[in-house]
């Protein structure tokens, strides 16, 4: 029994424990366990199997024709450890007492039919019970046929063991033939391979996971024989090249199919060079991808000994580096542009170690001090030497100041010192120095720029001149100058302004204060919208307002303000201008009132249309006559006379007397029905102009005229002069009913095209009109001293010129008063 066990236990891999009787001490035998081992190692776990002596096993009775059977049973399992015989019907009549137990069933029961006849027939008997319900049918159909044919069987399937599990089991069963050639009975013998057979799917797993994890490393994997015939590639490289395993063992291919070609014939040197001689493979070359492009990979291969050193393979990786050879190519560039530009840049680059002490100079610094003929040596690797060399004796003590104290704090470093340039000329020099430093903050370097300002600073000082030499032709100037930021705020006042105002040196930040505060409170809206729309557009500021002066009178003033661009058009500085026209103002005041009174007394002729037509229309040239009449006869009394203003007057009489007669000329031209003084005429001109004779008292009314016409417009065929004078009337009337109004005081003019005719309309914010119908109507006026003629007089103009003139309110506040002039028709 123990050499059974140990066979089984051989053959198994299998521990057997069994109770056998061993010799004691004492020299009599008692039942003891017995293991038997296998005698190697298992690599899978395998519980023992465990034979106690009281497990029932039998015999049969009657052994029949099987004697030789049985026979060669007990032969086997004398080798095997198990063995069994079995009648020509399929009955057992022996089977070893391990059989038995082992699967817990007895002769009895491996007999018992379970229906169906004989198992050579088609029945089954009991030893079905301890197969494997998935491997019954082909093991008894299988040994069926053996058993009819007289052939050998040998067949695995898995039986239960008494304990519930099945096992494989490798089962070899041979016939025994008598004299006549008859089947007498069968023996056979059963072999545990359930260790087997585990190990197998234990490797055949570790296989597979192997195989997955060579086929998911980010690495193209590959192996060579000894004589460099390709063996393996793994999945990747397939996906990655395109290229099969099959494709490289055609006819001609090796892997380095896959090599760009300029680079093959190197590879293969040296990858012959490695298979020949043995040492390791390594190269960096471009390899193709699927998509037909290359990119730079890195291949190793090294090769597998034996114990005598004799290779047996090679296996290699292959890695993509192409970005990072591409990367490192890209810094190689730019390091080799960052040295070419420090050598080019226009300013002296150097730098220094934590001790201070130089260790490189660029080109252009070597150059300029004459140091030597490399710009990475410096010519002295002591600070204190080179200090000594190229540092102004004056300048030299304060730089070694700085540099110490910048060394021993690591603050940054700025000075300017004079340096001797290599003609032996000592010029201005600017430097500065950063410290560079590692993450734990200690300074590994320093690096320093210079730049030679020895021009710049004699700029500056013939600047400065100049400078001086501009303020006082500014302080001296009969004018207020003001200078200003791009943003507003001041940065000079001339003396006459600050002693116009009042104002000590410096005070407020803002110009708008500045200019705000003493500014009229009427005028303080119209001023303040206007400077910041100069400020946020750019425009050039000009208007006329009451400022106050020092001892608390409002003076007319005009103010000026135009910006100073860059070449590149920004906004650098604000100059601007302010002059007292205080005087101009009340003389143009006379004059006003002159014209007033000139208006009132013109107004008593009305004999006439064609009369009071005239006199509307030429009060205004002989109010102005009167008016600049009188601001000569003033000049000439004023002691000493004033000849040079008073031929000004003289000529604007002249030129006022001439427009009263162009006026009475055109308007009697009007009336005659004639055309002789009408011409295409560009109308965003006459609109312009109209504007500017309404301008100065568009100010004293504080209304702002806006007038968005398009330059673009087409000509009109008309009368300047009289479509001039609708306009102005237009523009009068609608600034006069805004007179009331506490508001913001805005007349606006908008010119459109309206189908074949120029269509022109002047809005105003007053309060309406209470008879739209009537005020064109003649000697029709709201006004008290009104004639009612103006109106009626622009109507007739406008259909006299083809066009329509009407009035209308506007919602929510304020008149319309509008006419169209028909578009001049060009010929094609």
């Amino acid at each position: 029994m123990a050499e059974q066990a140990e066979s089984r236990a051989f053959r198994s891999g299998v521990a057997q424990v069994i109770t056998c009787r061993q010799r004691q001490e004492d020299g009599l035998f008692a039942l003891a366990p017995f293991r038997a081992e296998p005698g190697y190692a298992v690599s899978v776990p395998a519980w023992p199997m465990v034979q106690g002596p009281d497990e029932p096993w039998t015999i049969a009775d009657a052994v029949g024709e099987t004697a030789d059977a049985i026979a060669a049973a007990k032969i086997a399992e004398q080798l095997h450890g198990t063995a069994f015989a079995f009648d020509a019907s399929g009955k057992f009549t022996y089977a070893t007492p391990v059989a038995q137990t082992c699967i817990g069933l007895k002769l009895e029961d491996l007999n018992r039919s379970l229906g169906g006849g004989d198992f050579i027939d088609g029945g089954d008997l009991g030893w079905k019970l301890s197969v494997h319900p998935d491997d019954y049918e082909a093991t008894a159909a299988t040994l069926r046929d053996c058993m009819r044919t007289g052939e050998h069987y040998n067949h695995e399937y898995r039986l239960r063991r008494a304990t519930g599990e099945y096992v494989w089991h490798r089962v070899a069963i041979r016939p025994t033939i008598n004299g006549q050639g008859r089947i007498t009975g069968w023996y056979g013998t059963g072999q545990d391979i359930d260790v087997q057979k585990n190990t197998e799917a234990a490797l055949r797993a570790n296989e597979q996971r192997l195989q997955r994890i060579i086929d998911t490393v980010p690495a193209l994997i590959w192996s060579l024989s000894p004589d460099g015939t390709p063996l393996y590639v793994n999945n990747r490289v397939t996906e990655t090249t395109g290229i099969s395993f099959e494709d490289l063992m055609l006819p001609g291919q090796r892997l380095l199919t896959i090599v760009h070609p300029d680079q093959r014939q190197a590879v293969a040197q040296s990858l012959s060079l490695s298979v020949q001689s043995g040492p390791p493979f390594k190269m960096n070359y471009r390899q193709v991808r699927a998509d037909g492009s290359y990119r730079w990979t890195e291949s190793r291969a090294e090769p597998l000994r034996d114990d005598a050193g004799a290779i047996l393979g090679w296996f290699g990786v292959a890695v993509d580096i192409h970005d990072m050879v591409t990367a490192q190519e890209a810094l190689r560039e730019r390091e080799r542009e960052l040295t070419h530009v420090i050598d080019l840049v226009p300013s002296f680059i150097w730098r220094l170690n934590p001790d201070g002490q130089p260790n490189f100079y660029n080109k252009r610094l070597v150059d300029y001090l004459g140091l030597g003929p490399t710009s990475s040596e410096p010519a002295s690797s002591s600070l204190a030497g080179v200090m000594g060399t190229v540092v102004h004796p004056d300048d030299a003590i304060g730089l070694q100041e700085a540099l110490v104290r910048s060394f021993s704090t690591g603050e940054t470093f700025s000075m300017k010192c004079r340096l001797r340039r290599a003609d032996g000329v000592y010029r201005w020099t600017d430097g500065s120095a950063e410290p560079l430093r590692d993450v734990q903050g200690h300074i590994v370097q320093w690096y320093g720029l210079s730049n030679d300002i020895e021009d710049q600073m004699n700029a500056a000082a013939a600047l400065q001149d100049s400078e001086l030499q501009f303020q006082l032709l500014v302080e001296t100037m009969p004018a207020m100058v003001y200078c200003a930021n791009p943003d507003g705020s001041p940065r000079y006042r001339s003396r006459q302004l600050r002693e116009f105002l009042g104002m000590a040196p410096g005070g407020t930040n803002q110009l708008l204060h500045i200019l705000g505060g003493p500014i009229h409170p009427d005028d303080q809206p119209a001023v303040q919208e206007k400077q910041l729309q100069s400020l946020s557009s750019g425009e050039p500021y000009r208007m006329k307002h009451r400022l106050r002066r020092f001892d608390g009178t409002y003076r007319w003033v005009e103010t000026r303000a135009a910006p100073m661009r860059n070449p590149e058009g920004d906004i650098v500085q604000w100059n601007g201008v302010c002059i007292d026209i205080d005087g101009e103002v009340q003389a143009q005041d006379e004059l006003r009132l002159a014209r007033e009174s000139l208006a009132e007394a013109s107004q008593a002729a009305r004999l006439a249309e064609l009369s009071a037509s005239i006199a509307h229309e030429v009060n205004q040239p002989l109010a102005a006559i009167v008016a600049n009449s009188h601001a000569a006869e003033r000049w000439l009394a004023a002691d000493p006379p004033n000849i040079k203003r008073a031929e000004k007057a003289v000529m604007r009489v002249t030129r006022d007397a001439n427009v009263a007669a162009e006026i009475v000329s055109h308007i009697r031209a009007l009336f005659k029905q004639s055309t002789e003084t009408r011409e295409s005429t560009e109308f965003s001109k006459v609109i312009t102009q109209a504007r500017d004779l309404v301008a100065e008292e568009a100010g004293r009314r504080g209304v702002r005229i806006l007038l968005p016409v398009e330059v673009s417009l087409p000509p009109v065929m008309i009368d300047r002069v009289q479509i001039q004078q609708v306009l102005v009337n237009l523009m009068r009337n609608g600034m006069e009913a805004m007179d009331e109004v506490k508001s913001d005081r805005v007349l606006r003019v908008q010119v459109q095209e309206a189908g074949d005719s120029l269509q022109t309309e002047i809005l105003d914010a007053g309060p309406g009109i209470a008879y739209p119908d009537q005020m064109i109507e003649p000697f029709f006026s709201t006004k008290q001293q009104g004639m009612g003629m103006g109106l009626a007089i622009c109507r007739s103009i406008v259909e006299a010129h083809g066009g329509r003139l009407w009035a209308e309110n506007v919602s929510p506040q304020g008149a319309r008063l509008a006419f169209t002039l028909p578009i001049l028709k060009i010929a094609a």
